[in-house]
């Protein structure tokens, strides 16, 4: 095995290690934003919950003692109509007017404690922007990682030729090859001629000054 296949598998086997610890990081970054996610909705959907069965049964006081007043406003007419006692029926109206005032006071307090409770900072909404956030941070991490990726696949081929090659190029050009290509004809042209054929053969402009 050549020392670039060497090289080419050392960077793959390399590359796939740093991928599976990549994929570890992201999965466990993940797995606490999804545990976090999980405990910060279920507090808030808890939380607006037992308010929100506090208030119902406060609704349904009112409804029963709204239900309640209106018998008894309905009582107080009967006896007006039957009696014609109106000092007693004013009496009735005052004491339903009260009640109804202190249900509805009720009913105020309860839209105002769900009002206050929904607007209880972290929403639903809130939490999934702290998640968002806070996972493209985490993003910043994982970049770096992948590009460590990048790195050791593009370093896995030198693209400089192989100094094998270079060396041996070098001896055809400085080795006195040209004179030996010539023959017998030694003039300046002629060996010219020689030169530009050798350069020309391994793919070199004449003339050049590459290695």
């Amino acid at each position: 095995m050549g020392r670039y296949e060497r090289a080419v598998k050392s960077s793959f086997k390399q590359a796939n290690t740093l991928v599976g610890g990549l994929l570890d990081i992201i999965r466990g970054d993940l797995r606490r934003q999804e545990v976090r996610l999980d405990e910060e909705v279920r507090e808030r959907v808890n939380e607006v919950h037992g308010m929100l069965v506090e208030v119902a049964l406060i609704q349904d006081a009112i409804i029963a003692g709204s239900t309640e007043v209106k018998r008894e406003l309905e009582k107080a007419r009967r006896r007006l109509t039957k009696n014609g006692d109106r000092e007693a029926m004013r009496l009735s109206i005052i004491d339903v007017a009260t009640r109804l005032g202190e249900l509805r006071q009720l009913h105020f307090d309860a839209v105002s404690r769900i009002q206050k409770s929904l607007a209880r900072p972290p929403n639903a909404v809130d939490i999934i922007e702290r998640m968002t956030k806070d996972i493209l941070k985490l993003s910043g991490s994982w970049e770096a990682a992948a590009r460590e990726i990048d790195e050791v696949v593009s370093d896995s081929v030198d693209p400089n030729p192989p100094v094998e090659m270079v060396e041996i190029r070098r001896e055809l050009d400085n080795g006195g090859y040209d004179l030996l290509l010539a023959g017998d004809e030694r003039d300046e042209e002629s060996l010219e001629r020689s030169r530009n054929k050798i350069s020309e053969l391994i793919g070199k402009k004449p003339q050049s000054n590459d290695d």
